[in-house]
């Protein structure tokens, strides 16, 4: 299933441009497109040298652009990278990809490293031998590198493609369906490297591969240069294919500070009978079929044809995916190893709230026993104080008041030790006195508290049977509340005295 929604990364020497599209049932939109500087010591020499600065630079320009879209193809940049015609036995029809990888193996460039490689067929050759196909191939590292660059830039990448067949992706609906009477020419110009490929109807049969050296800085020179190599193809099918077309389409692809201004008009000149257009950035548009507000934006065609390709627009045959089913997998199982991380780190958090939580209400329920205790502790101590207030008062009024009690001690004929002891073993225990009072020669009143009315008549009764008193009677009571409930008593008690 293809996404609706694509984004093309090209990176080079010296730039990295992006391109997001969009697919609907007609057509193919340009949403957004960026292009941004490469930063100094991240790529060198065709390879990525820092990768960490290079997807930081990638990044960047996303958000600049605004571009959300994750699900990408990326353009190989590795040096050594083979692009070669095989011809192929037809006895090998059935083994062919085996047969490829044993020839891959060979190639001095990728001498002892293992190899990354893909290949796609392309028919017969050029005078109808056997079948042919088309071989990429470069070193395993670089390709991770690349891969790499776009995880760290936040990319999901599942399509690392040479730069060429994006290219040829692109332009193949205006530039080399419609042209059956000529070789198609396209010359790409992708940082360090010159790209030459022809198409006879429809068909793919050239292809080769230049080094652009330091030397061609010179925008005059580059053009001079490579005015010469494309006039070196064209001798060379006048030569192995005389009866061919003599008419030729070409189309030269750059960045627009490789070639100087007249560069078109300069190629023209040089290579004589040939159509040549020159499409840079700014004008690749022009023959790329796209819709939208930005289908006339400054964008790499690579970039265009990468996301064509994630998008499943075939409008060629030539395909090729250099990044290695074990690095897919790997990107899938990062990603499950991200989910699954995800998932532990959301168990633990509630796991840590449900301890915070716990804890909280623990010392909620802790504070609140403590606070209960505090109010009984209050309760009591309250309690004491007013007890400790009330034998305060009396002490009180027995130290300023002595002679109440002296007069009651003095009396000449009453045995006050044995009286009051007799008094206290009657004194049941839920009674307390608090008060004794003289009031006449014969005459106590005892004043306290008691806990309930029968434990009052109980004492008057006792108080009754003593030998010492007469008669006691209850005078007064009264129910009383401090903090617990209690009755207040008076007892009239009179006593029988020697001699009468």
């Amino acid at each position: 299933m293809f996404e609706k929604t694509a984004l093309g990364i090209d990176i080079s020497d010296k730039t990295i441009s992006l391109a997001v599209l969009k697919r609907s049932k007609n057509s193919i939109e340009l949403v957004k497109a960026a292009n941004g500087p490469v930063p100094d010591g991240a790529v060198d020499d065709g390879n990525i040298k820092d990768p960490a600065k290079l997807s930081k630079a990638i990044k960047e320009l996303k958000s600049r652009a605004n571009i959300r879209t994750r699900r990408a193809a990326a353009s190989l940049i590795a040096n050594p990278t083979v692009m070669q015609i095989l011809d192929c036995p037809d006895q090998v029809a059935t083994g062919l990809g085996q047969y490829v990888r044993n020839e891959v193996e060979h190639y001095a460039a990728l001498t002892g490293e293992q190899a990354a490689m893909d290949f796609c067929t392309i028919g017969s050759g050029l005078r109808g031998a056997n079948m042919q196909v088309l071989v990429f191939a470069t070193t395993r590292r670089r390709v991770t590198d690349i891969a790499k660059v776009c995880h760290q830039a936040r990319c999901s990448v599942r399509i690392i493609e040479p730069p060429l067949l994006s290219c040829i992706r692109a332009f193949y609906a205006k530039q080399i369906t419609p042209k059956y009477d000529c070789y198609v020419l396209i010359a790409l110009l992708h940082g360090s490297v010159l790209n030459l490929c022809v198409f006879k109807d429809l068909n793919f049969s050239f292809i080769r591969t230049k080094d652009i050296g330091e030397e061609m800085a010179d925008g005059d020179k580059l053009c001079r240069w490579l005015a010469e190599e494309i006039d070196e193809v064209i001798k060379f099918y006048n030569v192995e294919i005389p009866e061919g077309p003599k008419n030729w389409e070409i189309t030269v692809v750059a960045d627009s500070k490789q070639l100087p201004q007249d560069a078109e008009e300069s190629l023209k000149a040089k290579v004589q009978g040939t159509e040549v257009q020159v499409r840079t950035p700014e004008n690749a548009y022009q023959d790329i079929s796209l819709v939208g507000e930005s289908a006339s934006s400054t964008t790499s065609p690579v970039a265009v044809g990468l996301a064509m390709r994630l998008l499943g627009i075939k409008e060629s045959n030539l395909t090729a995916n250099l990044l290695t089913q074990e690095s897919l997998e790997m990107e899938t199982i990062k990603k499950d190893a991200l989910i699954t991380a995800n998932a532990i780190g959301v168990i633990l958090l509630v796991m840590l709230l449900a301890v915070v939580v716990v804890n909280y209400l623990t010392k909620r329920v802790n504070k609140n026993v403590f606070q209960v205790k505090q109010t009984q502790l209050s309760h009591k101590t309250l309690n004491l104080l007013r007890q400790q207030e009330s034998l305060d008062r009396q002490i009180k009024e027995l130290s300023g008041n002595p002679f109440e009690a002296n007069k009651i001690l003095a009396h000449p004929n009453m045995e006050w030790p044995v009286i009051l002891r007799d008094i206290k073993n009657r004194t049941p225990k839920t009674v307390r006195i608090n008060e004794l009072l003289n009031k006449e020669s014969s005459k106590v009143s005892l004043k306290g508290f008691a806990l309930s009315y029968e434990a009052i008549r109980l004492f008057v009764d006792l108080l009754n049977h003593s030998e010492y008193i007469d008669s006691a009677s209850l005078v007064e009571t009264e129910k009383y509340d401090s903090g617990y409930i209690a009755i207040m008593y008076t007892i009239d008690c009179f006593f029988a005295t020697k001699g009468t």
